[in-house]
């Protein structure tokens, strides 16, 4: 048999080098993949931020994010497998729940604050006596869409300041064109959300009211959900997943008033920087409180989009229990 030195010592440093955590391994792991839909609007600024300050990636996660228009849009696309986790509004992920698409909130997106101002409003012509929802019966208030929160909370808003919901007409119309549905007298008033709240008061419009903020403070307006399935078949891939958005809402939290975020989230909503510094701000949350899901249900069921008895805790992933 023939011995060959060199082979024996090459093979002995390898693995001496191994044991003491030297080796570099020839492949690296690749990172996983997420397809993540979300709506380019402020809310969505802590995962923004993680994917553009590296968070993801230091957790071996590739985020690709895919915009929509509406969060209750996201939804089938996740029922379909086309995307792993969506940003999507409450009530939108409550009625697909009951509806038996198992789907479970990972994090939280986006809770307004305990008083106005807050990221949508109520807004209408200043020449318009409106005040109450008792002013706004006969008339027609625009919404995104109808059956769904911002459409919830305008009606939650006219029954509560004295009105009934039933005597005014909702109109879709997507929230880039309700300024101009406004200023066209096709519309009474719209319930828009940042910028275009903004917005419309630049074109000399007013703020009537703080739907969220009037009905129900502490609103949990949006969350991160993602399949049953997808969440017992990838645990570990949900947990990098929050850890990493955490951070992004840690960082967003720690520099609400810094140029660097402005220009940030500008990026991607193409707002002005000038703009988003002048816009209200509230501290992102780390994690859903339970207690504050169970009016958005009685809500829904009051307007006739849920029906029976429905867990809203049993919607809750422990990642989105935890900060």
């Amino acid at each position: 048999m023939t011995h060959h030195p060199i082979r024996r010592r090459t093979a002995a440093a390898a693995i001496a080098a191994t044991t003491l955590g030297l080796a570099t391994p020839l492949v690296r792991a690749q990172p996983t993949k997420l397809r993540v839909s979300i709506i380019p609007i402020i809310d969505v600024a802590p995962m923004q931020v993680a994917v553009a300050k590296g968070f993801f990636t230091a957790e071996g996660i590739e985020v690709d994010t895919t915009p929509t228009q509406g969060g209750a849009a996201g939804i089938p696309a996740l029922a379909a497998g086309q995307v792993q986790i969506v940003f999507s509004n409450i009530v939108s992920i409550i009625q697909a729940a009951k509806q038996g698409l198992g789907l479970q909130i990972i994090a939280p997106g986006s809770t307004t604050g305990d008083a106005p101002p807050d990221q949508a409003a109520l807004i209408a012509k200043k020449t318009a006596a409106f005040k109450t929802g008792k002013d706004l019966e006969g008339k027609r208030i625009a919404v995104n869409t109808r059956n769904n929160i911002i459409w919830l909370y305008a009606r939650a808003w006219v029954r509560a300041t004295g009105g009934n919901p039933d005597a005014v007409t909702y109109l879709e119309v997507p929230f880039p064109q309700m300024v101009d549905a406004v200023r066209g007298d096709r519309v009474d008033a719209a319930f828009a959300v940042e910028p275009f709240v903004s917005g419309a008061v630049a074109a000399d419009m007013q703020v009537v009211a703080y739907p969220y903020t009037t009905v129900q403070k502490r609103l949990p307006a949006a969350q991160y959900t993602a399949s049953k399935t997808f969440i017992e078949q990838n645990p570990q891939v949900i947990e990098r997943w929050v850890r990493a958005y955490h951070k992004g809402v840690d960082w967003v939290n720690q520099n609400l008033k810094a140029e660097e975020y402005y220009k940030l989230v500008s990026g991607y909503t193409r707002m002005p920087p000038e703009l988003i510094a002048k816009l209200p701000s509230a501290p992102f949350e780390k994690a859903v409180d339970p207690a504050a899901l169970v009016p958005v249900a009685e809500q829904m069921r009051r307007n006739g989009l849920l029906e029976g008895d429905f867990d809203t805790r049993a919607l809750l992933h422990r990642t989105a229990l935890k900060a």
